[in-house]
């Protein structure tokens, strides 16, 4: 499959239709807005503040808690969100998950988690930015090969930053943790490892693309595994997202926006219990602050 020119620019078919890819995201969109309000919205877990639970059960906050207090209003909700969204989601003051197992336990690696997470998260940035661009830039069912176009460089950006946050969290991690086997492996470091499995796997298949750009059928066994390599990862990465201990970030940002609109609205009588409340579990044992 020999390049042509398209613009200024060297352009390949896509070994995918783009029909496939764009059936394939949707389903993946229903799938993700279904296991949010499963897990989520059911199972109250976009609502779970840790300190509630030992004044009011879940079942009964709207009848017992919400109830009693006035509307927060759309405005103020969605200031709130935009300041979740720049001043802690992208500035990483929401993810504060550097603490030991109590707040006065040292944490000596609380600025590599940090930067670990910034670049993670700016990676995934870049990435919707360059896949956004080369959806409404690139030819349809064809893509661009050089280097120097803006989806491609934003795209290499988000990719470099994915591999050196992940590798750098879990580095730090596996220093500071004695992790019963793979499986706890595994369920403990899920995102940072299907993130370094998404940017490694994405990179190969950008290099399986060109080779098979220049070189044809000698490289359709490269490509052929490629496209598998990172259409996995992309799907379990997805699939399985709410389903593992990295559903708490998107909780966490609803968790912040409530807040920010309930103390604009309530002051010091706000509808959450103060932060000095020691939260308990079922058993009535402090819980203890975690990764």
């Amino acid at each position: 499959m020999a390049p042509v020119p398209c613009g200024p620019y060297q352009c390949v078919e896509s070994p995918v239709d783009w029909f496939i890819i764009d059936v394939l995201a949707i389903i993946t969109v229903l799938w993700i807005i279904a296991t949010f309000l499963y897990k989520g919205v059911k199972q109250y877990n976009v609502t779970r503040y840790p300190q509630m639970q030992i004044i009011i059960p879940y079942g009964q906050w709207e009848s017992k808690l919400l109830a009693n207090k006035p509307p927060m209003g759309a405005g103020r909700v969605i200031s709130a969100f935009f300041k979740t969204l720049f001043v802690d989601v992208l500035a990483m003051n929401i993810l504060k998950c550097e603490f030991g197992k109590s707040e006065k336990e040292i944490v000596r690696t609380r600025t590599a988690k940090r930067v670990a997470k910034l670049l993670m998260v700016w990676g995934f940035v870049f990435a919707g930015i360059a896949t956004t661009v080369a959806y409404i830039t690139f030819p349809h069912n064809m893509i661009v090969l050089d280097f120097t176009h803006p989806a491609r460089i934003a795209g290499m950006l988000g990719g470099v930053f994915m591999v050196v946050g992940a590798l750098i969290w879990l580095s730090v991690r596996y220093k500071e943790v004695n992790y019963r086997g793979i499986w706890d492996w595994l369920g403990a470091e899920y995102l940072p490892i299907m993130v370094l499995l998404l940017s490694i796997s994405g990179f190969v298949l950008q290099g399986a693309i060109l080779a098979w750009a220049y070189y044809g059928e000698a490289a359709e066994a490269f490509l052929t595994f490629a496209i598998h390599f990172h259409a996995i990862p992309v799907a379990l990465f997805f699939w399985a997202f709410f389903w593992t201990k990295a559903d708490h970030i998107v909780y966490r940002i609803f968790w912040r926006i409530y807040e920010y609109a309930d103390k604009e609205l309530a002051g010091a009588n706000t509808r959450l219990p103060p932060a000095t409340l020691k939260p308990l579990n079922k058993t009535g044992k402090e819980i203890q602050p975690g990764y």
